[in-house]
């Protein structure tokens, strides 16, 4: 006689559910009452939280895996071979996620597919469209073996898994190219806002900046996702790659901000850089958070070198990272739009119930599909590297 067993109820499953049910109550009102129930958008200030934070960030925070995919297939940087499925699975999960987002962007959903048919060749958002739609595409091909490898049918799984071998090199070249141009022409969707956003973060450089401050963004999720497995779960990394993955990120940033200076200077926009107002102190967090205290920090052998200071300076850049583009989509605009937006809680749940979703399928992901190293014996515990007691 077998007994169902249900899951044990816990703080963190009681918290989920309770994101999920506002997500559902989120979704219904999206869906059913239409915008104005559920968000605080308005004609002036039409883009708001899901763009900022569900498109925006959602892209730039999943570039760790075309970056990583690169340096190991392209550049033959196999020290971060361990870490590539996590990179892409991150990447894939961020792309369903912003899939999902645009669909409570659009203010006619069910239209969605229309890109694909219905061409507009000199629209930004048609190929931003188009390369979410190829991206997600490559990205699935991607990490399709981890999910091949669990058939039980050995000739079916050996010859998808020759298949794949086969054209692996391409589909990278493809999603490097892809990934690349997805994160400029996201920049270059608020190149239309000349006059309208504010001029610490209106430039003709947009797509550049874009491009520059996705990569470090993206690793620095990795790292994060990596260090937690580790943590939670019953797998093992070597912890010296992810203080090699660290060393790109500080010059990336430190490109990114002379970039950024450059630009200001070139544009005579230094004056806004002292004016007391709400989008000066924005740009200053988002510049310290971003720039400066992780550049200064990742040059630390001590921080480098501890996985728990590593993990807590990448959430800086995380942070810093999403203060940006929300500075972009949102603080940048609010002046000239005549209006003060402030997301309403719908807004707000809708997102945080799509980004636990993501979570809670990359944690399944990684217990389940062979994504990182288990941990062997499982008693032990990673310290720094090198397996140890539990």
């Amino acid at each position: 006689m077998t007994t169902t067993r249900f899951p044990k109820i816990s703080l963190w499953r009681t918290i989920v559910a309770l994101i999920f049910a506002a997500g559902i109550y989120s979704m219904y009102a999206r869906f059913a009452l239409g915008f104005q129930a559920s968000t605080n958008l308005t004609d002036p200030q039409p883009w708001g939280l899901w763009v900022g934070l569900g498109t925006l960030c959602g892209v730039g925070l999943s570039a760790g895996g075309f970056a990583i995919a690169a340096a190991v297939y392209l550049l033959g940087f196999e020290r971060y071979r361990p870490i590539l499925r996590t990179a892409v699975l991150i990447s894939f999960l961020g792309y369903s996620t912003v899939m999902i987002g645009m669909l409570y962007e659009l203010g006619l959903p069910w239209r969605i597919w229309h890109p694909i048919f219905m061409w507009n060749r000199h629209s930004v958002l048609f190929e931003v469209s188009w390369c979410v739609m190829l991206y997600s595409s490559v990205l699935a091909l991607e990490f399709s073996p981890a999910l091949v490898e669990k058939i039980p049918w050995k000739k079916a799984r050996e010859l998808y898994l020759r298949w794949h071998h086969s054209i692996l090199i391409a589909l990278v070249v493809v999603g490097t190219l892809l990934s690349s141009m997805h994160q400029s022409f996201l920049g270059g969707l608020y190149l239309i806002t000349k006059g309208r956003l504010d001029p610490l973060w209106y430039t003709p450089h947009l797509t550049t900046m874009f491009y520059l401050s996705a990569i470090p963004a993206g690793l620095a999720v990795t790292i994060m996702a990596i260090y937690l497995c580790v943590r939670s779960l019953n797998v093992r990394v070597d912890m010296n790659i992810l203080s090699d993955v660290s060393w790109v990120i500080a010059p990336l940033l430190g490109v990114y901000g002379l970039f950024r200076a450059i630009d200001l200077i070139n544009r005579d926009a230094l004056p806004y850089l002292w004016m007391w107002r709400e989008e000066t102190l924005s740009f200053w967090l988002e510049i310290a958070l971003l720039v400066i205290a992780p550049v200064i920090l990742l040059n630390m052998d001590k921080v480098r070198n501890v996985p728990q200071n590593l993990y807590w300076v990448c959430a800086l850049v995380v942070m810093g990272f999403m203060t940006n583009r929300l500075n972009v989509s949102i603080t940048g605009l609010q002046a000239t739009s005549g209006t003060y937006y402030i997301p309403k809680w719908t807004e707000f749940a809708a997102t945080f119930a799509t980004i636990t979703a993501a979570v809670v399928a990359f944690r399944y992901a990684v217990i389940y599909l062979d994504i990182l190293p288990r941990k062997t014996p499982p008693q032990q515990l990673m310290v720094m590297g090198q397996p140890g007691n539990a």
